[in-house]
């Protein structure tokens, strides 16, 4: 498997996982409470918890979309210099 193959791939890879870990946020907001392994936090338990909770869900989930967009910029920087 080539080079710009491989990186289409993982930029596959990480950008299915960024949008389900950015539904992942928005189903939490929808839904008021945030699964964390084996403990469940709601808003209306402690606002303040949840909503850092929350911010920390959404960084996560910014940072799997930009390392899909570098990957799928590495895969066309690729596929130009290929021609």
């Amino acid at each position: 498997m080539n080079s710009p193959k491989k990186f289409a791939l993982i930029a596959l890879a990480l950008t299915l996982f960024g949008l389900y870990k950015l539904f992942v946020v928005f189903h939490d907001t929808y839904t008021g409470c945030i699964q964390f392994q084996t403990h469940q936090t709601c808003s209306f338990e402690n606002a303040e918890n949840f909503q850092n909770l929350l911010n920390l869900e959404l960084l996560f989930a910014c940072s799997w979309v930009a390392a899909a967009a570098v990957c799928w910029m590495t895969v066309l920087q690729g596929k130009k210099k290929a021609r």
